[in-house]
C-alpha cells in the first residue's frame, strides 16, 4: 500500500547547486537550493522572482567594453571602449560624445585586460603593453583622451628639457657601466655603455647616472646614445650607478592602478611585474622619491620566493594587492595611519592568484576570480586571525564559474534591497552568461544563480552606475552580429529583453471623406490598407474614441460602421488617428524575420514575426501605442531530487513520486510546473469577467498541481511559457512511495 509524506521547500536562498551534490541530502543547502536556478532573481526573504529584463538603449558602433563614469549622483556616463575608439553615452542611452579616436591606444584584443581608476573628473586607463591614458571630463558633454605624463620640475631645465619626477630602476646587468663625454649640464653629450644596453626605444627616455638625470635625445647603437645632461653628474665615469626610467616603451607599462591614501598607485610593469610605485601625497603626477619623507613617492617591489606579477590593487581597509601567484596587503600601524616610504611592507596572505578580471568590493570583502578561472574567492580580514583569508564562495556552484572576464556589483536599488555580484563568463567558448552571487553575510545567506538571454545571444560586457545595471549584448540578427547597450529594469515590470515600445501603424493618411456625416457610419479615404474590425480611432477636433464594428469597401475608400453615433459631424478631410490597432511599427533593431514577443500591461500577446517594413500584426485584439516588444527568455527553477528521511531511513534510490505540489506564488500571472511524468502543467491566471484585450491583476495565492508517474530521482521544475511577472516563495509537496517492510 502506498504511503504519503509531506516535504516543504521554504526558501531558495542557496541558489543553484552543483549536481555533484545530488547525494548530499545531509547538507543544509540541499533543501534551500535547486538543481537549476536560471534567470531568477534571489530575494532576501528566500523566494525567487523572474529576473528583471532589459531595455534597449543604443546600438554600439563595434565590439566594445563598457566602464562606468560617476562624476556625481546626478551626472553619470558610460564609456564604451572599442578598437582605438571611445564613445560616451548617458544613462538613458543618448550619445554624449561619439567617435573619440585621438590617443585611444587600446585594441579590441586588449579591452578586457584594461584596468581603470577614477578620481574626480579623470579616469586613468592602464595596460601592460600600452602607455597610460587619461580620460578627462572637461564639461558635462565633453571628454578628452590624453597621454599620462609625469610631473616635471621646470626649475631644473637644460635646452628645453626639464627634470622628470618619475620612478627609475636598474634593468641592465650590474656589470655594465656607462661613461659620459662630459659630466657638465648641456646638450649633445655622448653616453657610452660598456656592453649592449640600449635600443631605439630608449630615445626620448630618462636615465639617472650617479643619482643625476639625463635624457636620451638620440640613438646611435646598442652601446651609444646622445643625451642632454640635466643635472651635473659630477664625473664622466665610468659609472656602475645608473638606472633607466621604470616605465617606458622599452620596458613596458603598469597594468594595476588605484587611488589609496591620497596617492596614485601603479603596479605590475611588464618587465618589472612585482614593482609597486606610488605618487607623492596629493601630487598624483609626482613620483619623485626625494629623501624618503612620509609624503614623498614610493618605489618598491614585492620580494618573495616567486616572481609576482601584480595584476590589481583594491583600496579597502588596507591596500590589497592581487598577483598571479598570491594575495598581499600593505599593513599600517593603526586604522588612521598612512602608508609611508619608510613603513611600506607587503604581507602575503593566500596563494591562489588572481586572473585578469579586476576584483570588486562586496559585502565587506573583495571578490576575485582565482587564476584558473574556476573559483570565486572572497578576500576578507579575520579579526580573530588578524590576517586575510581567501575563502571560496563558489564551492556549491562551481559549475557556474567559467573564466570570468569582467566583474561588477550592485548594492540594491530604490525598489529592491538585494545586493549582487556579477561575473561575466567568457570560458573556452565565450559562453557570455552572467553568474550572480547573492550574499547577506550577517544572516549567513549566500546563493548563486545564472542569467542568460535568448538562445544564440550573449552578454558581452557589464557595468553598474549607482543603482542601474547596464550590459552590452552580442545579438545575432538577420543581417549579422550587432552589439546593443541594454539596461536591466529595477524590478519585474519589464519582462522582455532588448525591449522597446511600439507605435500604431496609421495605414497611410486616413481622412474623413465628406462633410455633414452623422449617425454611426463614417466614409473615409486615404487608407493604404483596409481598416479592421475592433480597431479604435479618433477624429481631429473630437476626443471621442470610436471602435469599428464593420467595414465596407467603396470606390472612394471605405464605409465604417461604428460602435456609437458620431459625437459631432466631422469636417471633410479631418485627420483620423488610429489609437488601438492590429498593425504596430517596431524599432528597426528588430530586423525582417526576427521573432519578437509582445506584452501589453499584464498580458502576453504572443510571438510575432517582424516584416520588411518594421511592423508586426497582432492577432488577439487591437492595442494602443506603447505595447512592449522584445526577446523572451525562459526562467527555470528545478529542485534537487526530492528525498525524505522516514522512520526506516531515507528514501534515496526508491521509486517515488511527487503526487501533489502546492506552490506559493506572489504577483504571478503565468507558471508551468513539471514533475516526474515530464508533462508540463501550465496555470494561466485570469479573473472572472476577463475579456481579451483587458488587463488583469497579478495573483498572490497558493496554487495546487497534481502529477503522475514514479522516479528514483523526482524533481519539481517551475518555468513559464509567457513573459509575465512571477515570484515563487515556496513549495509544499506530497511525496508518495511504496511501503517497504
Amino acid at each position: 500500500m502506498p504511503r504519503k509524506v509531506r516535504q516543504v521547500y521554504t526558501n531558495f536562498s542557496a541558489g543553484e547547486i552543483n549536481n555533484l551534490l545530488n547525494a548530499r541530502t545531509d547538507a543544509k543547502a540541499y533543501f534551500e537550493g535547486g538543481k537549476q536556478v536560471r534567470n531568477w532573481y534571489l530575494l532576501d526573504e528566500g523566494g525567487v522572482m523572474r529576473r528583471p529584463a532589459t531595455e534597449y538603449m543604443a546600438t554600439m558602433p563595434a565590439e566594445c567594453r563598457i566602464i562606468p563614469f560617476v562624476f556625481s549622483n546626478d551626472e553619470v556616463a558610460i564609456f564604451a571602449l572599442s578598437n582605438n575608439r571611445l564613445d560616451v553615452y548617458s544613462s538613458a542611452g543618448a550619445v554624449i560624445q561619439s567617435n573619440i579616436t585621438s590617443n585611444c591606444n587600446w585594441t579590441t584584443a586588449q579591452l578586457f585586460e584594461l584596468n581603470f581608476a577614477q578620481f574626480g573628473d579623470t579616469v586613468f586607463l592602464t595596460h601592460r603593453n600600452n602607455p597610460i591614458r587619461e580620460i578627462k571630463r572637461t564639461s558635462a558633454s565633453t571628454f578628452t583622451v590624453s597621454a599620462f605624463s609625469f610631473e616635471e620640475d621646470d626649475s631644473v631645465t637644460v635646452g628645453g628639457v626639464n627634470k622628470s619626477e618619475q620612478p627609475f630602476y636598474k634593468y641592465a646587468d650590474s656589470s655594465i657601466t656607462v661613461t659620459l663625454s662630459s659630466h657638465a649640464t648641456g646638450t649633445g653629450r655622448t653616453l657610452t655603455a660598456s656592453a649592449d644596453a640600449f635600443t631605439s626605444n630608449h630615445n626620448g627616455t630618462y636615465l639617472r647616472v650617479n643619482g643625476k638625470q639625463v635624457k636620451v635625445t638620440g640613438f646611435t647603437s646598442a652601446t651609444e646614445v646622445t643625451v642632454t645632461v640635466i643635472e651635473d653628474t659630477v664625473s664622466t665615469g665610468p659609472h656602475s650607478d645608473w638606472e633607466e626610467q621604470l616605465i617606458s616603451a622599452e620596458r613596458g607599462y603598469p597594468q594595476a592602478v588605484s587611488f589609496h591614501d591620497n596617492r596614485l598607485w601603479f603596479g605590475g610593469v611588464r618587465d618589472k611585474p612585482s614593482a609597486v610605485i606610488a605618487s607623492q601625497i596629493g601630487g598624483y603626477f609626482n613620483f619623485d622619491l626625494g629623501t624618503g619623507l612620509a609624503n614623498e613617492g614610493i618605489n618598491v617591489a614585492i620580494a618573495s620566493d616567486t616572481v609576482n606579477e601584480i595584476r590589481h590593487f583594491v583600496s579597502s581597509r588596507n591596500l590589497q594587492i592581487f598577483t598571479d601567484s598570491g594575495e598581499y596587503y600593505v599593513p599600517v600601524s593603526s586604522q588612521s595611519a598612512a602608508i609611508t616610504p619608510a613603513s611600506i611592507a607587503f604581507l602575503r596572505q593566500t596563494p591562489y592568484g588572481c586572473n585578469r578580471a579586476a576584483p570588486i568590493p562586496f559585502d565587506g570583502a573583495s571578490l576575485f576570480s582565482q587564476k584558473n578561472g574556476k573559483a570565486i574567492r572572497e578576500y576578507v580580514f579575520s579579526d580573530i586571525e588578524q590576517a586575510y583569508r581567501s575563502t571560496s564562495v563558489s564551492v556549491l556552484a562551481s559549475h557556474l564559474i567559467d573564466t570570468p572576464k569582467q566583474l561588477s556589483m550592485m548594492t540594491g536599488n530604490e525598489t529592491k534591497p538585494e545586493q549582487f555580484a556579477f561575473f561575466l563568463n567568457s570560458g573556452t567558448n565565450d559562453d557570455g552568461k552572467l553568474a550572480l552571487f547573492h550574499s547577506i553575510r550577517d544572516e549567513k545567506i549566500a546563493g548563486w544563480t545564472m542569467w542568460e538571454t535568448q538562445t544564440g545571444d550573449k552578454y558581452h560586457s557589464i557595468a553598474a552606475l549607482n543603482d542601474q545595471l547596464f550590459v552590452i549584448v552580442k545579438r545575432v540578427v538577420p543581417s549579422g552580429t550587432k552589439y546593443f547597450l541594454e539596461r536591466f529594469a529595477n524590478d519585474d515590470s519589464i519582462t522582455l529583453d532588448c525591449s522597446t515600445t511600439t507605435t500604431v501603424f496609421q495605414k497611410g493618411t486616413p481622412l474623413v471623406n465628406g462633410g455633414s456625416q452623422t449617425g454611426n457610419s463614417l466614409s473615409v479615404d486615404g487608407f493604404s490598407s483596409a481598416p479592421a474590425i475592433q480597431e479604435t480611432f479618433t477624429i481631429a477636433g473630437n476626443a471621442t474614441k470610436y471602435t469599428i464594428t464593420a467595414v465596407t469597401q467603396t470606390a472612394a475608400g471605405y464605409d465604417l460602421t461604428l460602435d456609437q453615433n458620431l459625437a459631432a459631424s466631422p469636417s471633410n478631410n479631418a485627420v483620423i488617428t488610429i489609437v488601438e490597432g492590429f498593425v504596430h511599427t517596431v524599432n528597426a533593431i528588430y530586423e525582417n524575420t526576427d521573432k519578437v514577443f509582445a506584452v501589453y500591461g499584464n498580458g502576453s500577446l504572443g510571438e510575432f514575426t517582424v516584416d520588411s517594413n518594421n511592423r508586426i500584426t497582432l492577432t488577439s485584439a487591437p492595442f494602443p501605442t506603447g505595447t512592449r516588444v522584445g526577446f523572451n527568455f525562459i526562467p527555470i527553477l528545478e529542485t534537487m531530487p526530492i528525498d525524505k528521511e522516514i522512520d526506516t531511513g531515507p528514501l534515496t534510490g526508491q521509486p517515488r513520486r511527487v503526487n501533489k505540489a502546492i506552490v506559493d506564488i506572489s504577483g504571478g500571472l503565468d507558471i508551468t510546473m513539471k514533475a516526474q511524468d515530464l508533462n508540463s502543467k501550465e496555470l494561466v491566471i485570469q479573473q472572472a469577467g476577463f475579456t481579451s484585450g483587458t488587463d488583469i491583476s497579478p495573483v498572490t495565492d497558493k496554487k495546487e498541481f497534481n502529477f503522475l508517474g514514479y522516479s528514483k530521482n523526482p524533481t519539481i521544475t517551475i518555468s513559464q511559457n509567457d513573459p509575465l511577472p512571477l515570484k515563487v516563495l515556496g513549495i509544499a509537496m506530497e511525496l508518495q512511495f511504496a511501503w517497504v517492510v
